[in-house]
């Protein structure tokens, strides 16, 4: 992907973008509404520029969505109803604006996700709440603009949009017309459909809150969202550690658009998930075995920034059988996506030359460094504490990884140490992998620069 699609992809999917969407979306019908019910004068013709002002900008959200869809057929499986809504021939018929109300299955979508934050204290059934909110209100905005288009000429009940409004909602509570009845053939139909939905609506309703009061949290990926997803973090397999590796990438400074998919062989969320402590509407969990080739294309692998392969413990294995795993799905995702930025958990280090060789940029043997940890601490009191504060980046100084900045070449490892601490208040560490260089050494280009500090420092 290109350096402008890869910046327009990020654009389209920042939460920012989302809320002003999900407003317009909003603004939209409220004009739709407003043109049906208010009569022809200034308000009604205010409505029309509304609603016909903002149909270019959807038009344009969605060939930027198509532009930056790394395929085309799923896209438009996925937002023909957007299509649909939107489409200029729409304006043509009179009856057929009501395809604009379509637009808040869209909205529904972009709620039940950026509401996520608040399923912990909502409750498990959220998204379907959300969704049956969203059916209601089409089935009924829907309903009266035919019933309106179908029965206002002959029909006096129907003549005004908001009798007709008022007629969908009853009916469809009532199961019964109520107000009013239908003559034309078209109309019948419509209040049968409403009766019918009101009682299939309300199941739905009373089955959902049922569930939800005595279901746990399930945060289940939507593959729709998996799809669209670009420079996220994947996570493969769970254990203890996954805990603390979930706050830190959800941590102060970690950006706002960031994706993290949890992936694991077992359904349902494993235990210990901080859900207190990560952003939910940017938390997926998908359910599959990572080692398989069909699992990583689900989770949108090729596109990924970074994947951390955990020993997983989810499923009772030998530590053997857990390195193979290991190594197995990191050989597969290197394969897949050279690019990415691997990071792998292992058990024994015997197997880590391996990932060396396939090209795992990370790896960390979970027991050696605890001892190491352990052992350093014995002969250096206090250590631990140390420790404690740079390794997270949740409070207190912390590890950072930052490019030299161009104009830094050739500034010996003494001038770029007095630079950062004089001018970011940062200590520098270790140079291209290099801990405590020589002082005199200098830098070269494109050389990483491990920083200690409270934020990471912007170089320039």
């Amino acid at each position: 992907m290109g350096g402008l699609k890869r910046r327009a992809d990020r654009l389209i999917h920042h939460p920012w973008v989302e809320y002003g969407l999900l407003g317009l979306i909003t603004v939209s019908v409220v004009a739709l509404g407003v043109e049906l019910i208010v009569p022809e004068g200034t308000v009604h013709t205010a409505a029309l520029w509304i609603g016909d002002g903002l149909m270019p900008v959807f038009w344009l959200e969605l060939a930027v969505r198509y532009w930056v869809a790394p395929k085309k057929r799923k896209f438009l499986a996925r937002y023909w109803i957007d299509i649909l809504a939107v489409l200029p021939v729409a304006r043509a018929l009179r009856v057929l604006r009501v395809l604009r109300v379509l637009r808040l299955v869209r909205a529904g979508v972009l709620i039940s996700r950026r509401m996520g934050a608040f399923r912990g204290r909502i409750g498990s059934s959220l998204n379907d709440v959300i969704a049956l909110a969203v059916a209601t209100a089409i089935l009924v905005f829907s309903a009266a603009t035919v019933m309106q288009a179908s029965e206002g000429r002959t029909n006096p009940a129907f003549r005004d949009f908001d009798d007709a409004l008022w007629f969908a909602m009853f009916s469809m509570v009532g199961g019964e017309p109520i107000g009013a009845e239908a003559t034309s053939e078209i109309g019948r139909w419509t209040t049968l459909g409403l009766m019918v939905g009101g009682l299939t609506l309300f199941g739905m309703f009373v089955g959902t809150v049922s569930a939800g009061m005595v279901a746990r949290l399930r945060m289940g990926a939507h593959p729709m969202d998996l799809d669209e997803l670009s420079g996220h973090v994947v996570v493969f397999g769970w254990n203890e550690a996954g805990v603390a590796v979930l706050r830190e990438l959800f941590g102060p400074q970690t950006p706002l658009d960031r994706a993290v998919v949890l992936v694991t062989e077992t359904p349902g969320l494993p235990e210990g998930v901080p859900l207190d402590d990560i952003r939910a509407e940017r938390f997926y969990h998908h359910v599959g075995d990572y080692v398989r080739k069909d699992v990583l294309e689900a989770v949108n692998v090729r596109r990924a920034a970074t994947t951390i392969l955990l020993t997983d413990q989810l499923v009772p294995r030998s530590a053997a059988d857990r390195d193979a795993r290991t190594v197995a799905a990191a050989l597969t995702i290197e394969r897949m996506a050279p690019d990415v930025y691997t990071v792998a958990e292992l058990t024994n280090p015997q197997h880590a030359e391996l990932l060396r060789m396939s090209g795992v940029e990370e790896i960390v043997i979970g027991d050696w460094l605890a001892g190491m940890i352990i052992g350093s601490a014995t002969r250096n009191r206090g250590l631990v504490a140390v420790l404690d504060e740079v390794l997270t980046a949740r409070h207190g100084n912390s590890f950072h990884s930052v490019p030299a900045p161009q104009g830094w070449e050739g500034l010996t490892v003494r001038e770029a140490a007095r630079k950062l601490h004089e001018e970011h208040d940062a200590v520098l560490i270790a140079v291209g992998g290099d801990v405590n260089p020589e002082k005199q050494r200098p830098l070269r280009p494109g050389e990483k620069l491990v920083v200690l500090a409270l934020d990471a420092p912007r170089l320039r």
